[in-house]
């Protein structure tokens, strides 16, 4: 029988055998990695109770089991019949463990902090082959290699049995995220925790061993911390962060924590509440970050000790070079609109006290807008009569700014490209206007909500649904809104077909929820819909819409393609979901699910 070299004494497996590894060879390694981290605490190592021990435990069940191993060399049969256990296998093993035990049914802080002491922590939402399959790569939610790459790439990667990606967002995370993490530094690219919100962690000692990760999505959490932490700065290959409506809040924004972030290229800080920063303006380690594309700063409070809201001017801005999109509805600031960046192409700040003129959008050097949302703020004076001249407009939103007049001038409304889809403004100047295509409320960007970052949100749990104004095609009605369907309407669903609902997920009239409003070439209405509910694109694969960028190729309902032309978050009064027995829905001509 062919033999083959093994690591700390851990027997292999051959063609004609299988056989496991022994279970002090598994609990020696552990120990060993667990040696390794120094911010560890060891009081709880042995505890029989702690999700180490639990996390250890399952490690040995499972990598000792040989009949659990011969099922495992069976499935990998294109990748040949034989198999190498490595100290690796134990560490992403155990690693993966830690996190399933130490955020699966199991309470913390925040939960003795907002709910009833009679509540049951529940599960997790999906545990597919979790702790019981030594292909820790098949386990729901992670990942041994990178999608974006090629075929030949992905075959690599997968043959180093490396987690690579841990994605589990919305899954019903509770608990404390395990610093054990940091033993997977050398590899992990991405973690998505995003709305788990009582998934709870103020400890980032682990982060300095986060060596590879490039993305981490934590909006939605109970990710605490006294502002925006220094510990940021280890992350030095971090191209994207989402920290939106979490406890990253009621503190500063930190200027050191983005000293040696040069390669991060979209920062999501919404929904929270900072210290008024210094000087009145951003730090220049975040305005200043050399590769920064998208930017989005919506309904942030700036609060300080006195419990006064404060605000600041948006001049800020004006040294952002390299942001393209820009979007801090909500926020209030004590300014105009200030010169603007001249790579910047999308532009959203919604009743965010801007006063004075309209002259930057058109005056500011090099600049080429697309797409300008403006409304509700204290705008005065004439609309520019150059503008749209210079930049081709997709969209421009004006309504609920008394101050403006009117009318849009020829320059815009022309439309000499064909691209301008959607114009909005007040009566007064839409009145005059030939080009509107929407006034006042019916735009869609009304009303101003309320923040309330530091409190959970209501027990509605809003991770899947449709705002109340999108509309479905029903049998024998025809279209409308998704808000008046009831139980046993027959409504269009993926591939021209019909099906009846036989139930709802959601049906609140009553709670304001922040939706993507995600508009497509050729679409008059667009599909507004919550981050991770379900979008069909062109290649035939349902994913979350907060994965769905520009240029994006959606399904519709015809069964051809169109193409993403905008994004913004809006917030919309309530909250639908319904179902259909083959889990799709078409809704404002776009097959979801």
């Amino acid at each position: 029988m062919m033999n083959y070299i093994i690591s700390f004494s851990v027997l292999l497996l051959a063609v004609c055998q299988v056989q496991s590894i022994s279970e002090s060879a598994v609990r020696s390694e552990i120990k060993r990695l667990q040696k390794g981290l120094s911010y560890l605490d060891d009081s709880t190592l042995t505890d029989s109770s702690s999700y180490q021990k639990q996390a250890e435990n399952a490690a040995v069940s499972t990598l000792t089991d040989q009949t659990k191993l011969k099922a495992f060399i069976a499935d990998r049969s294109d990748k040949g019949n034989s198999f190498d256990w490595e100290d690796k296998h134990i560490k992403n093993f155990y690693t993966a463990a830690c996190v399933f035990f130490a955020t699966n049914g199991v309470s913390n802080l925040k939960v003795k902090q907002f709910q009833p002491t009679d509540f049951v922590v529940p599960a997790w939402d999906k545990t597919d082959d979790w702790i019981t399959n030594p292909d820790y790569c098949s386990w729901f939610g992670l990942k041994c290699f990178l999608d974006t790459l090629g075929p030949e790439e992905i075959e690599d990667q997968q043959l180093q049995d490396q987690i690579i990606e841990i994605q589990l967002f919305n899954n019903s995370l509770y608990g404390e995220w395990p610093p054990e993490i940091g033993l997977l530094g050398d590899n992990l690219v991405t973690i998505d925790l995003y709305d788990n919100f009582f998934q709870y962690t103020d400890d980032y000692s682990w982060f300095d061993s986060m060596k590879e990760m490039k993305y981490l999505w934590f909006g939605t959490t109970s990710w605490s911390a006294d502002g925006i932490p220094t510990e940021l700065n280890k992350l030095t290959n971090l191209e994207q962060l989402d920290c939106s409506y979490t406890f990253w809040s009621e503190g500063p924004l930190n200027a050191n924590a983005f000293d040696d972030l040069s390669l991060l290229q979209y920062f999501d800080i919404g929904d929270n509440i900072y210290d008024p920063p210094d000087d009145d303006t951003l730090p220049s380690s975040i305005t200043q970050l050399p590769t920064l594309t998208r930017f989005y700063m919506d309904n942030v409070k700036f609060v300080d000790d006195n419990n006064v809201e404060k605000s600041f001017p948006l001049d800020f801005l004006s040294d952002m070079d390299s942001v393209i999109e820009a979007w801090f509805d909500f926020t209030k600031f004590s300014s105009g609109i200030p010169s603007l960046p001249e790579n910047l192409k999308s532009f959203s700040c919604v009743f965010c006290g801007l006063d004075g003129d309209l002259d930057n959008l058109v005056d500011s050097p090099g600049v080429e807008l697309d797409r300008v949302w403006l409304s509700g703020n204290d705008l005065t004076g004439e609309i520019p009569s150059n503008l749209g001249a210079d930049n081709k407009f997709t969209n421009i939103y004006l309504e609920a700014n008394d101050g403006l007049v009117g009318p849009y001038p020829e320059s815009l409304c022309s439309n000499e490209d064909g691209i301008l889809q959607e114009v909005g403004g007040t009566e007064e100047i839409c009145g005059a206007s030939s080009c509107c295509t929407c006034t006042g409320e019916s735009c869609g960007n009304l009303p101003d909500p309320t923040a309330s970052p530091t409190v959970p949100p209501s027990p509605l749990p809003i991770g899947f649904c449709f705002s109340g104004e999108s509309m479905v095609n029903v049998e024998n009605k025809g279209s409308m809104q998704i808000s008046n369907l009831v139980l046993g309407d027959v409504v269009q669903v993926a591939n021209n077909k019909f099906e009846p609902i036989y139930s709802f997920g959601h049906k609140d009239d009553s709670s304001f929820v922040k939706y993507l409003q995600i508009a497509t070439e050729g679409q008059f209405v667009p599909l507004e819909i919550s981050d991770d509910h379900m979008v069909s694109v062109s290649d035939g694969r349902y994913v979350p819409a907060s994965t769905i960028k520009k240029g994006d190729m959606l399904f519709t309902s015809s069964g051809e393609v169109a193409a993403v032309k905008s994004i913004k978050s809006v917030m919309r009064k309530g909250a639908y979901a319904p179902f259909t027995s083959s889990g799709s829905i078409v809704v404002n001509n776009i097959v979801a699910s």
